[in-house]
């Protein structure tokens, strides 16, 4: 998916120095893994299961897609280590910004 930005290594795509230089490219990717496209896997809702049964102390996840909170996980059991699309800032003066203000923009 990445190779039409003719980037050096893809992981380029998600660094503060390229989005700064060209965001376009984030944005249409950030648009494709939007919430609201998938839906939870049966391992979303197993690590749900887990908590309900009081065996689960964190779930470290490096997705941003939010699909544990669609799953029913609370939001104070699960750490995005890369974010996600559950909360938005400013580069530029760090002001928060709404999720729905970012799916409108």
């Amino acid at each position: 998916q990445l190779e039409k930005y003719h980037l050096d290594d893809p992981q380029d795509l998600f660094t503060i120095s390229y989005f700064r230089e060209n965001p376009k490219p984030f944005y249409e990717v950030a648009k494709s893994l939007y919430p609201g496209q998938y839906h939870p896997t049966k391992a979303h809702y197993f690590v749900r299961l887990l908590h309900e049964r009081g065996l689960l102390l964190r779930d470290f996840t490096q997705n941003i897609d939010t699909l544990e909170h669609v799953a029913g996980l609370p939001d104070e059991k699960v750490v995005y280590s890369h974010g996600s699309f559950a909360s938005a800032h400013c580069i530029a003066c760090h002001q928060a910004v709404s999720p729905a203000f970012v799916r409108e923009h």
